[in-house]
């Protein structure tokens, strides 16, 4: 059984309001001195983070549906409390029920530096998720927390599904991945990276073990996105490819070109157990440093 959270009425810090569109979808907009951000409270999910004069960071399809209930393409989705497919029930959503619930706002706190912002995300089988996010000029800060309420030990797995915004897929490329072990979702193997480094050169999907973090490198906006992941032991590396793009309706045909997804996971092998009464954080930063 899932259950919705209750919506907060929260007064709203100076620089924040809150929007509903058309089809009943709220967002949750943020402007600070120096940047301005978006989060949809369908889904719990940041979906823009741009510091001003520098691109975005973040990828948001321009076909995405910005609907309750719909997948949003783009920003940081939620994957919770399972990531991919459900395990022995193939009627459940694919990576949970997060990503297209309505989260509650429980507060939006502005500081010198940015905004802090708490959500309440829904309950699922006596588990219960709630995230954090500290947005800056400099950082993006997320924490996904999961609590266990329930009487029994609980697993469950996770994933911080962040679109990465690049100049252009052909030139840009993961660096810091030798020597760790990787699930290729693709090819169904496994492997270890012999190279350091991984370019987008058609689909992609690998679920990587033993990171706490790695840097994509984007030549064309000449950046560096560092991606630090904490409470995590896998990271997944996914593009869709051009032919798997344009089965995508809510993706542009060529929209593959224009990002990297880099998402702190406890994913498959990581995926943690949960005593009654605790509870287990997955988080990541995002920062970018000029080439």
């Amino acid at each position: 059984m899932i259950r919705k959270p209750a919506m907060t009425q929260t007064p709203l810090a100076p620089g924040a309001a809150l929007r509903d569109n058309a089809q009943g979808s709220q967002t949750l907009l943020l402007r600070h001195d120096a940047f301005q951000a978006e989060i949809s409270l369908d889904g719990g999910q940041l979906t823009a983070w741009q510091a001003d004069g520098q691109p975005p960071l973040l990828y948001l399809s321009p076909h995405a549906v910005r609907a309750p209930g719909k997948a949003i393409r783009g920003g940081i989705p939620v994957c919770w409390p399972w990531f991919g497919p459900h395990t022995n029930d193939a009627s459940q959503p694919q990576h949970g029920v997060a990503r297209t619930a309505r989260w509650g706002l429980s507060d939006v706190t502005r500081t010198a530096d940015g905004f802090s912002i708490e959500l309440q995300g829904p309950d699922y089988q006596g588990l219960k998720v709630e995230s954090c996010l500290l947005l800056t000029a400099s950082h993006v800060d997320i924490t996904l927390t999961t609590h266990n309420h329930g009487a029994a030990p609980q697993q469950y797995s996770a994933a911080l599904h962040t679109y990465l915004a690049i100049g252009h897929a052909d030139r840009a490329y993961v660096q810091g991945l030798a020597h760790c072990r990787y699930q290729d979702k693709v090819a169904g193997r496994a492997g270890v990276f012999h190279d350091d480094t991984l370019a987008c050169r058609g689909e992609l999907d690998r679920i990587v073990y033993g990171l706490t973090g790695v840097t994509l490198v984007d030549e064309v906006w000449r950046r560096q996105i560092v991606v630090e992941n904490a409470g995590s032991d896998s990271l997944v590396l996914w593009n869709p490819g051009a032919d798997k793009a344009r089965a995508l309706k809510d993706l542009p045909d060529e929209g593959w070109r224009d990002f990297f997804c880099i998402e702190a996971a406890n994913a498959e092998e990581d995926a943690r157990r949960i005593e009654p009464g605790e509870s287990h954080t997955l988080g990541t930063r995002l920062r970018t440093i000029p080439l």
